[in-house]
């Protein structure tokens, strides 16, 4: 089975994060290079040289995917604006819009998908208008707050969707993947955390 090089996509922007991260250099042009080097690696590696390799029943490519993609739109909207912000030396910060969209779906989605209930939401994603009304929701509270990357979430969720670009037919999995609302309670606890230390300060200033 040949492996879809979109797919790929999202492994090879969070090897290209994990290469800027680990770069020392403050120069831009120097950790545009190595995030486009280590993107571009593991993207040509495993697309053209040792994915179409077969181990037992399928390939290197389809383990390699098994276990580190596709990832979501709500991924690959995370790690390119880290990325981004990384080049040009600023620091990143996902808008608690997203955060508190990917917690909503993440705590009421996976617990009913796994076994908790009856009902399967997964299944929601196949057919009807019940995750387009919510991606809708999702456009209108990114509209309000002015969350840049709610909207660019739910517009590459469409857009990768409406062309097939994974081997799925379900729009859950082009919308969120089970790291992006682990990744958004972690942020949103340490926001909450470092909230109270800061208003603790400020009393304790006033006291004294």
């Amino acid at each position: 089975m040949p492996i879809n090089p979109i797919e790929l996509l999202g492994p090879a922007l969070l090897l290209a994060a994990v290469a800027v991260t680990l770069v020392p250099s403050k120069r831009l042009l120097i950790r545009g290079f190595v995030a486009v080097c280590g993107g571009a690696t593991i993207f040509i590696t495993v697309a053209t040289k040792i994915g179409p390799m077969s181990i037992g029943p399928a390939t290197v490519g389809e383990y390699f995917l098994g276990t580190f993609g596709p990832v979501s739109a709500a991924s690959l909207v995370i790690v390119g604006g880290y990325l981004h912000k990384k080049i040009i030396g600023e620091k990143y910060q996902t808008s608690h819009a997203l955060l508190l969209c990917l917690t909503a779906v993440g705590v009421v989605f996976y617990p009913l998908t796994f076994g908790l209930s009856n009902f399967d939401p997964y299944e929601l994603g196949y057919r009807g208008f019940s995750i387009p009304g919510l991606m809708f929701a999702f456009v209108v509270i990114g509209w309000v707050t002015r969350s840049v990357d709610v909207l660019c979430w739910i517009a590459l969720a469409a857009l990768l969707y409406a062309f097939g670009a994974y081997d799925s037919n379900n729009l859950w999995d082009y919308l969120i993947f089970p790291i992006d609302p682990i990744y958004a309670i972690v942020v949103l606890a340490i926001c909450i955390k470092r909230a109270y230390r800061r208003s603790s300060e400020a009393q304790d200033q006033l006291v004294s």
